[in-house]
């Protein structure tokens, strides 16, 4: 075949000439610089999550016993797992970010004018989609903060009106398990990734059909043109170069932060907190109390997405230059401010452990342990006490007035018979000890009678661990306990010699049914010698 020939046929079959004209010398503005890489790097992340993501998911088991173990295999047995995994995670990081300041350069450059408006509109679907991206991968390791992620995202849809049993029972139900994991999974690596795919792809063709806009003009300078290859797609490669090295060096010198498996029936402090891209919405949350939670999380999404939807529509201010645009650019101003202080805010102040109340007196071993329960059940992600904590559910700062004992076991036995509605309250899997100390402590709350104190959690977590590991069958401590006082006795020890009597005693060791573990002992110990 004749070079003309082969020129032609090329030509011909693959379109060449168009590919050229309209994507690679397709006429840019010359003051297009490197803050218009910003689409090109997000579709380079996507690309590098999706081959990341395809690798990772060869290797996941997306069941209750495997996912976990298969995460760890990935990370610490499969070949350059970690640095696969390392920069899944980041990227994922860093395609949000990506995408957010993608989209507030093209607000503030009022990019999304006529005729721009789908393309904005799909724009906001991908911002959409990347963080759901970023959520749902969040619980697929299955480690302590994915099952605590889940659950109280369950328990959030179960309050939507009309459509949350639906929404609860989509993701998996209230009681997380092995559905739960098998949603998400779906949801992760199906149904997210084809729409986010397919929102890339329309927003790609409308840029291609419509052109990129510049910059704002700058009084009545006129700009030139210059054709995309090289100037233009030679930033794109270079920043794009630059991202995959800065991943690489975060997925070597940082990692992925590590997190124990779920154990919801474990002694372990969970402390769940939203990822931070949306930790503002998460302090927004907090405006809300009882029955108006509804509006925070139906009423305010939408208004929120609509606005951005619908932006194109109602500002039709055909100027682009800041000067002339002062209420849309104060608007922008002002929302990114908000967003960066809510964010700031709820990541200081979202539920911090260590932080409970008790009344003001002297404390018994059942009851310090009931606010152990209250911290490892992450009951402050709902309830608040004086205020700490979230305000999903009510206020506990008098429900030991308010409510009965049997009242309070019932509900945490079956809160949905007991509150008359199914999936208003988690339930919680503890046996009849536990129980009755998360009903001693609150029992005892009745802050309008009683003076509110601080307590350590070094206090509530040695008691808890005294009261799980059974020493009051033979040991009293007060009133509690059966056998004599243990003040006596560990008044005259210090801390760290009793947690070596506590674990190294043979004489001891042998009355015990089990052993005390290390962490417990040293727990223990703090807590005996700071009565």
């Amino acid at each position: 075949m004749e070079p003309v020939q082969k020129k032609r046929w090329v030509d011909q079959s693959l379109a060449w000439d168009l590919i050229k004209t309209k994507f690679f010398y397709k006429p840019l503005s010359e003051d297009i610089g490197w803050m218009y890489t910003l689409g090109s790097l997000c579709l380079f992340l996507f690309i590098v999550q999706a081959i990341t993501g395809i690798i990772l998911a060869c290797n996941y088991v997306p069941t209750l016993e495997g996912a976990y173990k298969s995460v760890e295999f990935i990370q610490k047995e499969m070949v350059w797992g970690w640095l696969i995994r390392g920069i899944h995670h980041w990227g994922s990081h860093c395609m949000l970010i990506v995408v957010f300041i993608h989209m507030v350069r093209v607000f503030f450059h009022a990019t999304y004018k006529n005729p721009n408006e789908v393309t904005w509109m799909t724009g906001v679907f991908l911002m959409v989609f990347t963080a759901s991206m970023a959520l749902t991968g969040y619980i697929l390791p299955w480690s302590d903060r994915s099952y605590w992620a889940a659950t109280i995202l369950a328990t959030i849809f179960e309050l939507i009106p009309v459509v949350g049993s639906w929404l609860a029972n989509i993701v998996g139900g209230v009681q997380t398990g092995g559905v739960t994991i098998g949603r998400y999974t779906a949801f992760h690596m199906l149904l997210i990734p084809l729409s986010l795919g397919l929102a890339i792809l329309v927003h790609i063709i409308l840029i291609q059909i419509h052109g990129e806009k510049g910059p704002p003009p700058k009084g009545d300078r006129e700009v030139g043109t210059q054709p995309f290859f090289p100037h233009q797609l030679t930033k794109d490669v270079v920043v794009a170069l630059l991202m995959l090295l800065l991943l690489i060096v975060f997925a070597r010198y940082v990692g992925v932060p590590p997190d124990p498996p779920a154990a919801p029936l474990a002694d372990v402090n969970a402390v769940p907190k939203p990822e931070w891209f949306i930790l503002f919405g998460y302090e927004i949350l907090k405006l809300f109390t009882g029955k108006t939670i509804i509006i925070a999380l139906t009423v305010v999404p939408f208004i929120g997405i609509l606005v951005l939807l619908l932006l194109p529509f109602y500002d039709r201010n055909q100027e682009r230059a800041y000067t002339k645009r002062p209420i849309a650019m104060s608007c922008g101003v002002v929302a990114l401010v908000v967003i960066a202080y809510l964010t700031l805010i709820a990541y200081i102040s979202s539920p911090l452990p260590g932080k409970f109340f008790a009344p003001d007196r002297q404390l018994t071993v059942k009851e310090l342990a009931g606010i152990a329960l209250f911290e490892k059940n992450v009951c402050y992600c709902c309830h608040s006490i004086k205020g700490v904590g979230m305000k999903h559910a009510p206020d506990l700062w008098y429900v030991g007035l308010k409510r009965k004992p049997d009242w309070l076991e019932k509900l945490l036995k079956d809160p949905d018979t007991t509150l008359g509605a199914k999936g208003k309250m988690v339930k919680y899997y503890m046996n009849q000890a536990e129980i009755d100390a998360l009903v001693a402590y609150l029992k005892s709350i009745d802050f309008r009678h009683l003076k509110a104190k601080k307590v350590d959690p070094r206090l509530f977590r040695g008691a808890y661990s005294f009261y799980q590991m059974g020493c009051l069958s033979c040991h009293r401590i007060g009133n509690e306990g059966t056998g004599e006082d243990l003040l006596s006795t560990v008044s005259k020890m210090n801390k760290e010699d009793l947690a070596r009597y506590l674990t190294g005693d043979e004489k001891h060791r042998s009355l015990m049914e089990k052993e005390i573990p290390k962490d417990s002992a040293e727990k223990i110990a703090v807590f005996l010698t700071s009565l």
